[in-house]
């Protein structure tokens, strides 16, 4: 089974794939953007026959760095950027959340960030510390989030 890989890194232990960047310890927004080789823009332009007539309604998203086609998509649809993604999640995690993985899958169509945050710790009758963990925060081109 192909795991569809175009970049990524991991702290420590390797996927079972075996693929991507090993690194020593969680990564900020920024060094995990290049790290994950995401560090490139998206744009769009026009879609035209072979007669040069443009087609309304709809627009390829391209990757500017090497003019891949990532997609086809409405008129309507407003890009993320990556690097915008990634500030989003700091701005909702709070700034320096370390992200643990993050990469491109299917040539740059779908990217992924992954986080281990931190959320709360109490104390509890019995226990002595108890920490309060959401295991990961998922973001793909459509930037959904998924808690689990």
């Amino acid at each position: 089974m192909s795991a569809n890989v175009e970049s990524m890194f991991y702290v420590r232990e390797a996927p079972w794939h075996g693929l991507g960047i090993r690194v020593e310890h969680a990564l900020t927004a920024n060094e995990a953007l290049s790290a994950a080789g995401l560090d490139w823009s998206v744009i769009q332009k026009s879609i035209q026959t072979e007669d040069l007539s443009e087609i309304p309604g709809y627009k390829p998203n391209i990757r500017a760095a090497d003019q891949r086609l990532l997609g086809v998509v409405s008129d309507r649809y407003k890009i993320v950027q990556n690097h915008e993604a990634f500030a989003f999640a700091d701005e909702l995690l709070g700034e320096g959340v370390p992200f643990k993985t993050a990469g491109s899958l299917q040539n740059g169509k779908k990217i992924w960030l992954l986080a281990k945050l931190h959320l709360r710790s109490m104390s509890l009758p019995g226990t002595t510390y108890l920490r309060i963990w959401c295991s990961q925060i998922v973001m793909t081109e459509t930037v959904a989030l998924k808690s689990q």
